[in-house]
């Protein structure tokens, strides 16, 4: 008696598309490293250097920054990459 399985259907890859900053509110962490084009670890790692805007709990698991601070550091004459330290 032989065991066979049938073949598994390729995995979906799931891809996250950010939106565009709203003109007002608040965004989360992934449509601030979509806009800023750095890394998760070097966003937090600016924020604990306070480098970048820390942002606001909504629940113990949901932090959101207001769009106009992230805006404020996009204007900024310094990079945001260079701001947490990374490569220049």
């Amino acid at each position: 008696m032989t065991t066979e399985t049938a073949p598994r259907k390729p995995r979906k890859k799931i891809t996250y598309i950010p939106a565009p900053l709203p003109a007002e509110g608040y965004v989360r962490l992934l449509s601030i490293l979509a806009v800023l084009g750095i890394s998760k670890t070097s966003f937090l790692n600016g924020v604990k250097a306070g480098k970048y805007p820390a942002g606001k709990l909504l629940s113990p698991r949901c932090r959101v920054w207001p769009v106009a601070e992230i805006r404020a550091l996009l204007d900024s004459p310094e990079k945001p990459d260079e701001a947490a330290g990374g490569v220049k």
